[in-house]
């Protein structure tokens, strides 16, 4: 981004003359750093519509997604995760090291072709699921370990009457819905989480929002919007 802003910057200045510039500085205007962020807004903005276009508002994303998505915290899907994290109460270096331990987990290939698809919509759940077959807790992202937790709670009320054998003790595993099942992946999420110096009130916020996104883009529950400053407040989430 920041060689194209130079690129523009001096086409600019060309266009407008030594001159003028010169005028501008004169007048006390701090011209370098004026056309410098409007052409950064420009950018950005750009870079958000391109995104847009290819894979849907970044709104829309899950948060894990956003990882997979991303070349750096610095592009449009990067600084989304960001600013994401910054509502739950992450600073610079634990957003970074988050992102780093995330692309990790995404670069060893497991579920890659799962992975080229909406996460929102994946399913986790199959008919010939089978407790041999279920991902392992180190293999998922926190986002996937909500989503596949998400998918067996609902598996669980929806698809008892079909589901049985292997299947259905792969479903127990993961959900979390009952007193008999196993809740795998809650579990290693609240670990993982834990581990990274989260508060309660800070995954519980995480998981709501990743759930408001489920309900509305995967189950059509509700219209509202995930990840803003009242779905994160983390007070309602302190006990």
């Amino acid at each position: 981004m920041e060689n194209k802003i130079e690129a523009r910057k001096k086409f600019i200045y060309e266009q407008v003359g030594e001159e003028a510039i010169k005028l501008l500085k004169e007048s006390g205007l701090n011209i370098d750093n004026a056309v410098t962020n409007i052409l950064r807004e420009q950018e950005e903005q750009r870079e958000k519509l391109e995104a847009q276009a290819e894979f849907g508002t970044v709104e829309d994303i899950m948060t894990s997604e956003l990882v997979y998505k991303s070349k750096s915290t610095e592009d449009v899907f990067g600084k989304e995760y960001s600013r994401r994290l910054y509502l739950i109460g992450l600073d610079d270096n634990q957003i970074k090291g988050l992102h780093q331990v995330e692309s990790l987990i995404l670069s060893t290939g497991s579920m890659s072709e799962e992975r080229k698809q909406p996460w929102v919509r994946r399913y986790f759940i199959m008919p010939d699921s089978t407790p041999e077959k279920m991902p392992k807790v180190g293999e998922m992202t926190l986002s996937e370990l909500i989503l596949i937790t998400d998918d067996a709670n609902s598996a669980f009320w929806r698809d008892h009457h079909v589901l049985s054998g292997e299947a259905w003790q792969a479903l127990c595993i993961a959900a979390c819905c009952a007193q008999y099942t196993e809740a795998r992946y809650a579990y290693g999420f609240n670990a993982r989480t834990e581990k990274l110096g989260w508060s309660k009130a800070q995954s519980g916020a995480y998981t709501k929002n990743e759930c408001l996104l489920t309900e509305r883009l995967k189950w059509g529950h509700h219209e509202n919007p995930a990840w803003t400053p009242e779905t994160t407040n983390l007070e309602q989430f302190k006990r």
